[in-house]
């Protein structure tokens, strides 16, 4: 009974050390035009009410903004990733964005929030013109 018991607790151990707990995942999606759509899903606990109660409107920036700003927070954080002086916790993950695609507003937007998110719940700045 206590061998089985071992087995079963290490089973759950090796399940849940396999998941990822903060993901963010961009994916593409071919529609019946042929065209290229892009959806960002955010696995991040807190982020969706967070993001509901503290956003501002999509047209309070142009979609210029949110993509200029996206390259700065993702090259920061991809920066810190990879950077053993910063702490794993919250960069567990690269994210890759490229800036030559066009995602549209719609994920500019949210991407943007996302790291506004983490700046907030992690208490960080992203913002490299304020320094590293």
């Amino acid at each position: 009974m206590i061998r089985n018991l071992l087995f079963f607790f290490a089973l759950i151990l090796v399940i849940s050390c396999s998941f990822k707990s903060n993901v963010v995942e961009l994916t593409e999606q071919q529609n019946a035009n042929d065209s290229t759509e892009y959806e960002l899903v955010v696995f991040e606990p807190g982020f969706d009410s967070w993001f509901a109660t503290n956003r501002k409107p999509k047209w309070f920036h142009s979609h210029d903004y949110y993509q200029r700003w996206n390259v700065l927070y993702t090259n920061e954080w991809n920066y810190r990733f990879n950077n053993i002086n910063y702490g794993k916790p919250p960069y567990d993950y690269l994210i890759e964005y490229d800036a030559d695609k066009d995602y549209g507003i719609d994920v500019d937007y949210k991407l943007y929030w996302y790291f506004k998110f983490m700046e907030n719940k992690y208490k960080m700045k992203l913002n490299i013109a304020s320094g590293r």
